[in-house]
């Protein structure tokens, strides 16, 4: 499964997304209404913190090993994300 940093148009379900359920239960007041500019503009600012976070995962994949313990043997293996940008 690709992650899916999300735009605009491709909101729901992506993790820009799971950035606005996450921030919606710790603010004051509540995001701008759904078709407004105002929202709009919030999703703008969730879609390119998701998109920054992407890509600076993806510019330093080689630090993101795993370290397991399996038949008897310590391994690791190297994380190779796969970002579906739509």
């Amino acid at each position: 499964m690709a992650i899916r940093p999300g735009t605009l148009d491709t909101f729901n379900g992506s993790m820009a997304h799971a950035i606005e359920n996450e921030l919606a239960p710790l603010l004051d007041t509540a995001l701008p209404a759904l078709g407004t500019p105002e929202r709009r503009d919030t999703r703008r600012l969730f879609v390119a913190i998701a998109r920054g976070v992407v890509s600076h995962l993806r510019a330093h994949q080689a630090s993101l090993d795993v370290d397991y313990f399996a038949d008897g043997v310590n391994r690791s293996t190297s994380v190779d994300l796969v970002v579906d940008w739509t």
